[in-house]
């Protein structure tokens, strides 16, 4: 099973233009992490492992002890992450890892597994802020595809699963 999990304002945007995530309180970290012990593989693409390395050092170090192989997709053969993730150089091989995968990224590996049909499952944690502009977890059409299966409400955040129907 392969789940996506982005943190997304009220109006559907996983960061600014810019790539700023400032519209997310700290206080969402431990949900965050919560979500991610359930998985295997955490999957994330060069950028977010870029934004993750920007996080102060107690969210990192708590993100960073976690019990799960940690898979960073790029198509730089020179990357080097620090010690304790995984390089792969396609989507496809860090799928192969587990049967339990979770992907957190951004708008370019959410779309390629998306597009793929390498999605199931996809969870969105809302937080009531409108930004109003900003970047997209994927392209606006794959959203007719997505069937609501559950909603909650997890302190300020809504939990929101989706099946990704487009199979």
């Amino acid at each position: 099973m392969v789940t996506l999990y982005n943190v997304i304002s009220a109006d559907g945007y996983i960061a600014r233009k810019d790539g700023s995530e400032d519209f997310i309180p700290d206080e969402l970290w431990p949900i965050t992490l919560d979500i991610f012990k359930k998985f295997d593989v955490l999957v994330m693409g060069g950028k977010t492992y870029q934004v993750l390395q920007s996080y102060d050092k107690k969210s990192l170090e708590l993100f960073e002890k976690l019990g799960i192989k940690k898979v960073v997709v790029t198509r730089d053969k020179n990357f080097q992450p620090k010690s304790g993730y995984v390089v792969v150089h396609t989507p496809e091989d860090a799928l192969r890892m587990s049967t339990n995968t979770l992907v957190s990224s951004g708008p370019t590996l959410n779309n390629y597994l998306l597009e793929k049909k390498l999605v199931d499952t996809i969870i969105f944690h809302q937080l009531p802020i409108l930004i109003k502009d900003g970047i997209l977890p994927f392209d606006s059409e794959i959203k007719k595809s997505l069937i609501l299966l559950s909603e909650t409400q997890l302190g300020q955040a809504k939990e929101l699963v989706y099946q990704y129907s487009n199979k």
